[in-house]
C-alpha cells in the first residue's frame, strides 16, 4: 500500500464499521459511534453488534460480512480474545484498513503477546494495514473524522500529532482546546503492531492542512526506517520529536570506551540529527515549538528584538535567547529615532525596547511595525505584563496587528494568569503564538532558527567507501570467532590486537607497523624490523585500559630498553606483548562505533587518550557517515576545535580524521556482527601528514 493510499484509508475512508458498537452510553464503543456522528463524519457509519437492531439511530449489523458498500475502514472494540476472529472477518470482507482500539495484548505479558502475534499473521495474510492494538484511533479535524472515544474534537489547525500513547493524545487535545490551538490530524498508534511512527509521519506528509508534525514516541520498532522516513519529509515539513525511555536501564559490563560512553540517548540524538528532527524534552516544549512552526515564517537570521513594558521579563528573555543560539539585535540609530516618535517619553530605545509601565495599546503595533522593518532584526518578541492603566485585551489586538501577515516571526509573551484567558485565545486563534514565560517564547524562536538551519543544511547522505577489502575482513572475523568465540559468554568475543589492526587496515585505516611477541627475543626482533623508537603493549583479554595496569611502555629506543620493558609489560612473560612503531607526537583523539538496538551502528568521536571517559568530550552520529557530516561531528567537540589550531599550534589533519570516520562507519555497516569498536588513540599529525590508529579494539557477536 502506498503512502497516499495509507493516509486515505485511515483519514478519509468511504464508510466506517465499528465492531463491538454498543447502545450503552457507559461503553467506550458507544463513544466511538457517538463521536463519528456528532463530530461530523459525512460517510456511512455501520455499527456491528451480534444483536442487530439499531444503535444511536443507525442500523446495526450482526456481522461485518453483512455490511453493504461503501466500506473502507473498520474500528474493532471487543474483548481481546475475540479480536482475531473479527480481524479475519474484516479480511474476508476485503477491508485493507483496520484500527484495533482494544487493549490486552503485548502490554499485558506473554499470553497477550502471543495473541497480538496472531493479529499480525492475519493482517499479513489478507493484506490489511492495522493501527493498534491498544490505541485510541485517529482524527482529522478538517474533514472532519473522529474514530476515537475521546470526549472532545480539536479545533481545525495546522499541527499534526503522531503519538505512541492514546492518553497523551487526549491530554494534548484538552490543552489545545483550552488555549485556542488547532490540530490538523491526530494518530494514536498504540502497540505499533503494523503501522508505526514512520508510517504515521508519512501519512501527514501530503496533507495540505498540516504544516508541522509533532511526534511522541515510547518506542521505534524500526529506528532506521524512522530516520529514512523523517529525512524524506523534514525539508518540506518540520518534525518536532519527544521520546520517552532514553535512559539506559540497568548496569551492563562494557568492553570499550565507546560502550562506556554511548547510551540510548546518544543513539537517539544521532538518529534525530540524521533525520532532520527538532528534538524537545517535554510536552510543553513540544507544543511551544510546534505552535511557532505552524504559524510563523522562518527567520532569515538569529537576531531578535524585544518589545516590552517590563524589564524583568525582558532580562529573562535575553538569557533564554542566548541559550538558544540567538542574539539580541542591534537597533540602528535611524530605527531608534522612528521609535521615539511612537513610544512613551523615557522609553529605553536600545534592545530591549522597554516602554516602561504605561504604553498605550496602539504603541505595540506602531513600534512593532518599525522594528520589523529594520533589516537588522530577524524576529520579534513582544512582552506585556498586565497593569491597571493599559487594557490587556486591547494590547493583544495590537500584537495581532503586528504579527498578522508579517514576513518575520512574531511571538507574544504575556506574563500573568487570571486576566489573560481571553487574550490567550485571541493570540493563538489569530496565528500569533502565546507564551506565558519568556523562556518558553525564547525556545519557540530557537525552534524556528533551528529548523531554518536544518532545512538549509547540505545533503548528509553518505557515499559508500568502495576501496576496501571485504573478503579479507570476513576471513579475519571468521578466524577470530573460530579461535575465541566457541563458548564465549553472551555470544561475543574480542579480536586479538593484531587481528583487529588487520581488520582496520583492510578498510584503509592507517595502522603503524606492529606485531605480537611471545618472548623477549621476538619482541626485540620485531622492534628492529619496525625501527626505533617503539611501543610495547600488554595483550590480555581482560585488559582495556593498559596504562592503568602497567601494560604500556613508550618511546623504547634500543634493544635493551625493549628487553626491560617486555618483562614489566608482560608481568614476567605471563602475557603476550604487541610491539609497535612509535608514531611522532600528535593530537590524540578517539574514534569508536557501537551497535544500538533501535538505530543500528553509531559512531563516536572525541578527545582521546587516558581521560576520555572522564572528559566525555564526544559527539555521535549514525553510521555510515558522509564527509560533510563527519566534519560537523568533529567541529562539535573540543578535540575538533583544538585540531583547528590553537595558541600557535599548527592545525591537525582534519581531512585524515574525516576519512577515518568514513571508513570505520563503512566497516561497521558492512559487518553487523561488529558490536563495538575503538580506536584510542588515533594520533593526528599536522595538516596533510595523516592520522594513525595505534590501538584498535573490536568486539564481535553472533
Amino acid at each position: 500500500m502506498t503512502r497516499e493510499e495509507l493516509a486515505r484509508y485511515f483519514f478519509n475512508p468511504q464508510g466506517i464499521a465499528v465492531i463491538g458498537a454498543s447502545s450503552d452510553p457507559t461503553k467506550l464503543s458507544y463513544g466511538v459511534v457517538h463521536n463519528l456522528i456528532t463530530h461530523g463524519y459525512r460517510g456511512p457509519i455501520y455499527p456491528i453488534n451480534p444483536k442487530g437492531g439499531e444503535i444511536q439511530g443507525l442500523k446495526a449489523y450482526p456481522s461485518i460480512l453483512d455490511v453493504p458498500d461503501p466500506l473502507e475502514l473498520a474500528v474493532i472494540m471487543i474483548r481481546a480474545e475475540a479480536v482475531p476472529e473479527a480481524l479475519t472477518a474484516c479480511g474476508e470482507r476485503g477491508l485493507k484498513a483496520v484500527i484495533v482500539i482494544t487493549g490486552g495484548f503485548r502490554e499485558t505479558g506473554a499470553e497477550g503477546a502471543a495473541l497480538e502475534a496472531s493479529l499480525k499473521d492475519i493482517a499479513v495474510r489478507y493484506g490489511i494495514r492495522l493501527i493498534g492494538p491498544n490505541c485510541v484511533g485517529v482524527m482529522d479535524a478538517h474533514l472532519p473524522l473522529d474514530t476515537t472515544f475521546i470526549t472532545m474534537m480539536p479545533e481545525p489547525g495546522h499541527i499534526a500529532f503522531v503519538s505512541h500513547s492514546g492518553a497523551i493524545c487526549g491530554g494534548s487535545i484538552d490543552w489545545a482546546r483550552s488555549v485556542g490551538v488547532g490540530y490538523s490530524r491526530i494518530a494514536s498508534l498504540g502497540n505499533q503492531l503494523d503501522v508505526d511512527i514512520a508510517d504515521g509521519i508519512e501519512m501527514m506528509k501530503d496533507d495540505p492542512n498540516t504544516r508541522v508534525i509533532s511526534v511522541y514516541a515510547e518506542g521505534l520498532p524500526d529506528g532506521r526506517r524512522f530516520v529514512e522516513a523523517a529525512a524524506s519529509i523534514y525539508r518540506s515539513k518540520p518534525i518536532v520529536m519527544l521520546k520517552a525511555g532514553l535512559t539506559t536501564a540497568g548496569v551492563q559490563a562494557v568492553a570499550s570506551h565507546t560502550g562506556a560512553l554511548a547510551g540510548n540517548n546518544d543513539a537517539y540524538v544521532a538518529a534525530c540529527h540524521r533525520a532532520g528532527v527538532v528534538m524537545v524534552h517535554s510536552l510543553q516544549e513540544q507544543n511551544d515549538v510546534a505552535m511557532a512552526l505552524a504559524t510563523q515564517p522562518l527567520p532569515r537570521g538569529n537576531r531578535v528584538a524585544l518589545l516590552t513594558n517590563a524589564g524583568g521579563p525582558a532580562a529573562l528573555a535575553a538569557d533564554a535567547l542566548d541559550r538558544q543560539g540567538l542574539v539580541m539585535a542591534t537597533i540602528s540609530a535611524a530605527t531608534q529615532e522612528r521609535l521615539k516618535a511612537v513610544t512613551p517619553p523615557g522609553t529605553q530605545l536600545g534592545n530591549p525596547i522597554d516602554m516602561l509601565g504605561g504604553p498605550r495599546p496602539e504603541m505595540y503595533s506602531a513600534a512593532g511595525k518599525i522594528l520589523l522593518e529594520d533589516p537588522d532584526v530577524d524576529m520579534l518578541m513582544t512582552i506585556f505584563v498586565p497593569q491597571a492603566i493599559t487594557p490587556v485585551n486591547e494590547v493583544v489586538q495590537e500584537m495581532v496587528k503586528t504579527g498578522l501577515g508579517a514576513a518575520k516571526p512574531v511571538v507574544a509573551c504575556l506574563v500573568g494568569g487570571e486576566s489573560l484567558t481571553e487574550a490567550i485565545y485571541t493570540l493563538n486563534r489569530s496565528g500569533v503564538p502565546y507564551y506565558r514565560d519568556p523562556n518558553r517564547a525564547g525556545r519557540a524562536l530557537g525552534g524556528l532558527w533551528e529548523y531554518r538551519q536544518l532545512r538549509e543544511r547540505p545533503d548528509l547522505t553518505p557515499t559508500p567507501v568502495t576501496d576496501v577489502d571485504r573478503e579479507s575482513t570476513q576471513a579475519l572475523l571468521d578466524a577470530a570467532w573460530t579461535r575465541h568465540g566457541a563458548g564465549a559468554a553472551r555470544g561475543a568475543c574480542f579480536l586479538d590486537a593484531e587481528s583487529a589492526a588487520q581488520v582496520a587496515a583492510a578498510y584503509g585505516i592507517t595502522i603503524p607497523f606492529s606485531g605480537l611477541a611471545d618472548s623477549v627475543d621476538e619482541a626485540v626482533a620485531l622492534a628492529e624490523k619496525a625501527g626505533y623508537p617503539v611501543v610495547l603493549k600488554r595483550i590480555a583479554a581482560d585488559v582495556v585500559h593498559k596504562a592503568d595496569v602497567g601494560g604500556l611502555a613508550l618511546d623504547l629506543r634500543d634493544a635493551e630498553a625493549v628487553r626491560v620493558a617486555f618483562n614489566h609489560v608482560t608481568e614476567g612473560g605471563r602475557t603476550r606483548a604487541m610491539v609497535q612503531r612509535m608514531i611522532p607526537k600528535g593530537q590524540e583523539v578517539i574514534l569508536g562505533a557501537k551497535r544500538d538496538a533501535q538505530f543500528g551502528p553509531q559512531l563516536m568521536f572525541g578527545m582521546g587518550g587516558l581521560y576520555v571517559e572522564i572528559l566525555r568530550d564526544v559527539a555521535f552520529r549514525l553510521a555510515p557517515i558522509s564527509a560533510e557530516d563527519a566534519r560537523g561531528m568533529i567541529a562539535e567537540t573540543a578535540a575538533g576545535r583544538i585540531m583547528q589550531g590553537v595558541r600557535g599550534e599548527p592545525p591537525g589533519d582534519i581531512a585524515a580524521v574525516v576519512e577515518t570516520l568514513r571508513r570505520v562507519g563503512q566497516l561497521v555497516t558492512d559487518f553487523p556482527n561488529i558490536a563495538e569498536m575503538d580506536i584510542n588513540p588515533l594520533i593526528v599529525g599536522p595538516a596533510g601528514s595523516g592520522a594513525w590508529a595505534v590501538d584498535v579494539r573490536i568486539r564481535i557477536e553472533v
